[in-house]
């Protein structure tokens, strides 16, 4: 048998509908290899002990008083927010189980659960749409929860006078994500969320407009005319720490669909997965530039724009048809990737 803690995100949420599908799956694959032992299978959407509010997930673990043979903890929309301490005192708890770490893990286990969704909902186009046109920008760096790996790279584009060079937006200042007091940065293209429903952002008609100002296009390229006219994606990654483990949003996917070349503000082995997956990267073309190094991350993105702003629209335009059959066989790849994805998830035990 197999019991189950969690919850997902709100039903009016896609993600909720597809988070529900790997919990079914992956407890219907527990209950036929494992069937003869006590499972107990944890969501990890919201769930640990910094969630304080009524009927948390962590709320109802804490009055679980079994122990069992195996614990499989999911993380999916979300990177796992249990810490190695906390982590080990859940399976402490339970009577020290074999551990399965699913979804959002480096190791046996990890699949990604945004590739298979974007396949199903993303908003089509077609590459004329998506080709490069007149170069306007020469980048986009588009952030919308204010991580604090995203403020600081924001703030030293303005600080190198970069940004007039690019489209940058950034959410509205939040604690939670970013520790600096004297944040006050709001950089937002005044567009509404109400345009973006179609496309991810799960707006309330009811309620005011949430608190990061930001729409939520997680099924878009954004503005199309924005997209046709800039060069090179920066991508906002969720997570910039290489101490924890790799998690790849659909941040990381959209310049793929999009063909567009890209660079990542976020955790550097990225690019090692992406090419261990198949994705051609682009860090060849700044061969001066070391992008592995975690501690210069920053400084790496800014000296890659400092080195492309230098370039005429036509070198542009002429790096990007030399990119191209690179940015062909990505967009393709992806497509590959997210069946292959698809089977993972189904056949993961």
């Amino acid at each position: 048998m197999t019991d189950f803690i969690g919850q997902t995100f709100p039903s009016n949420c896609l993600w909720s509908k597809y988070e529900n599908i790997c919990i079914e799956s992956i407890r219907s694959q527990i209950n036929l290899k494992f069937a003869q032992q006590k499972n107990l299978l944890i969501n990890l959407t919201w769930f640990g002990p910094q969630f304080d509010y009524p009927d948390n997930a962590y709320s109802k673990f804490l009055e679980y008083d079994k122990k069992v043979d195996n614990l499989f903890v999911l993380a999916t929309v979300d990177p796992s927010m249990l810490d190695t301490t906390q982590l080990k005192f859940i399976v402490n708890r339970l009577g020290n189980p074999c551990l399965y770490k699913l979804g959002n893990f480096d190791g046996k286990y990890q699949f990604n659960f945004f590739a298979p969704v974007m396949v199903d909902h993303f908003r089509k186009y077609s590459n004329e749409e998506l080709f490069l046109q007149e170069p306007r920008w020469h980048f986009i760096n588009y952030n919308r929860k204010p991580r604090q790996h995203r403020v600081k790279f924001v703030k030293r584009l303005k600080e190198d006078g970069l940004d007039k060079y690019g489209l940058v937006t950034l959410g509205k200042p939040d604690r939670t994500y970013d520790q600096d007091p004297d944040n006050t940065l709001f950089l937002t293209l005044g567009e509404d969320s109400k345009d973006y429903i179609k496309y991810g952002h799960w707006f309330d008609p009811n309620k005011e407009d949430d608190d990061v100002g930001i729409p939520h296009d997680v099924l878009s390229l954004h503005n199309i005319n924005y997209w046709q006219h800039h060069f090179l994606h920066i991508v906002g990654a969720t997570e910039f720490s290489i101490n924890v483990d790799l998690f790849v949003s659909e941040t990381q996917f959209k310049p793929i669909i999009g063909l567009r070349p890209f660079l990542i503000n976020g955790n550097p082995k990225t690019y090692q997965w992406l090419e261990d997956q198949g994705f051609k990267t682009f860090n060849r073309y700044f061969p001066n530039i070391n992008f592995n190094n975690a501690n210069k991350v920053h400084e790496s993105l800014i000296n890659a724009i400092k080195q492309i702003i230098k370039y005429s629209s036509i070198d542009i335009m002429s790096m990007y048809r030399d990119m191209l059959p690179d940015l062909l066989h990505n967009q393709k790849r992806f497509y590959e990737f997210a069946q292959e994805q698809k089977f993972k998830l189904n056949n993961l035990l």
